[in-house]
Parts: structure tokens; sequence; C-alpha cells
């Protein structure tokens, strides 16, 4: 887990910052299951914000099996999206094949392809230097440069561009997404993530609102509101979702 390079270190750092004095503070709490609650919080972080918190290699459907066998074994994380669609208008007007990629930020796009459908196949592959990005807000644009290539056009597909027709799928996207360094660019996500995982724990070990203790004559109480607890983070993760992909707008 990229927050968490050094997992026994993290756990060490997690029960003395989040643990102590607590009411979970002398419950039995193995290190295994810290771990666990960290990771478990880690993905739940990066669904809310919607973001790989590692660079992610992202893979077209047109990837073989080999290949992603060989990414597991080397333990690059990937992950498999369908086709974008080629729009009539893809490359009219202003748009300069104006595509918005699934997974953002962009680290990096390694392919870029045009996939005919059968049964006349071929495939373009868009040189690499038309290729312009707006890697925050995973924005693609080609820009044709003076690179020499050649595209097997068939009648077809001619005729099906040239009619201002969508073509399902048509577009393969290989790329890399996700945060580079996420605890380096946003430490307040390792913060926050240990938050959700502290909280994680409360509600498994049914921890109440508030108790009581007494000894000697010395009384000490604590309260919990775990709904307080859960409002804040889910405040700051909306913070900080704004912030790795800007504000959104929707337009009725």
């Amino acid at each position: 887990m990229s927050l968490f390079p050094d997992m026994q270190t993290a756990v060490t750092t997690f029960r003395r910052d989040r643990i102590a004095g607590t009411p979970l503070d002398g419950v039995s709490l193995h290190d295994d299951y810290l771990a666990a609650q960290l990771r478990a919080a880690t993905v739940d972080a990066g669904l809310a914000l919607r973001v790989f918190l590692e660079p992610t290699l992202v893979l077209p459907e047109t990837a073989s099996q080999a290949e992603k066998d060989a990414l597991d074994e080397a333990g690059t994380p990937w992950v498999e999206e369908p086709g974008y669609d080629l729009e009539g208008d893809f490359f009219s007007g202003e748009r300069w094949g104006y595509l918005v990629t699934r997974h953002r930020p962009i680290v990096a796009v390694h392919s870029m392809q045009f996939v005919y459908p059968q049964p006349y196949s071929g495939v373009f592959t868009v040189p690499a230097d038309w290729i312009r990005t707006d890697k925050k807000y995973g924005h693609i644009r080609l820009v044709p440069g003076t690179q020499a290539f050649a595209a097997p056009l068939s009648a077809w597909v001619m005729q099906v561009m040239g009619a201002g027709r969508t073509v399902p799928q048509m577009i393969q996207l290989r790329y890399t997404a996700g945060l580079r360094n996420a605890a380096q660019q946003y430490p307040e996500l390792v913060d926050l993530v240990q938050r959700m995982a502290a909280l994680r724990i409360l509600q498994a070990q049914f921890v109440g609102a508030s108790s009581s203790i007494s000894a000697d004559g010395l009384s000490e109480s604590r309260s919990l509101d775990l709904d307080k607890f859960q409002g804040d983070i889910d405040q700051h993760l909306e913070r900080l979702r704004q912030v790795i992909h800007g504000v959104q707008m929707i337009v009725c």
C-alpha cells in the first residue's frame, strides 16, 4: 500500500497515536488486525475519493492474459476498462479528438489506438507526439504533428467516419492513472486514513457513546459520538476530493 510502505511501523504508530487514550486503550488488538483495518481504510479512502492512491496501469480490453499475468507477477497494480466510443464529431470543429478518461489524474499515456471492428479489422496507433493531455482532469486532445503515418482505412471505415456515425468502443487507450506519491502530495490523507481505521475498530468493538471509570474515589467519564466522528471524516474526504479532482458542477 503506497500510504504505508512499512506496515509494521504504520501499525506501531497507529497504536500509539490512535489507540492509546481512547476507549480502545486496554483492549487486546493484534498487530495483524490493526494492519488489516489500515488496509481496509486505505481502500475505502480511495473509493470515496474516486482515485487510485498509487499509480495504476489501465489496460484496454485488447490486453492479453499473458500481459496481465506478468503484471500480477511483478506486483504492478492494474485495472481493465472498456474502449471509448468514436463519436461522429470526434474530429470536427474545435474538438481535436477530445476525450475524457475514466480514471484520473493521468500519470502517463502509453498508447492510443483506433481498433476497427470486424470484418474490416485494422489498427491505427496514434503517434505519441500527437497526444496532448491535461493530466489533472484526464483530458486528451489530438494535434497532428509532422510525423508520417499510414492508417489501414477500409472503405467501410471511411463511410462510417464520413457519415458522422458513432462506433462503439473503437478507441483503445492504455495509460497510468492515480497519485504518484499520495503520502507526500497529501500528507493529511495518511492522518485521515488512520482516523477511518480507528472508526472501523470502534464500530466493530461496539464502543458505547459514553463510559465511566471509578477507582479509589476517583472517577473519569468519557464520551464519544461516532456519528459526529464519521461526519467529520466525510467532510474532510469531500474537501480532499475537490482538491484532487476540482470542484464538480451539474447543470440541469
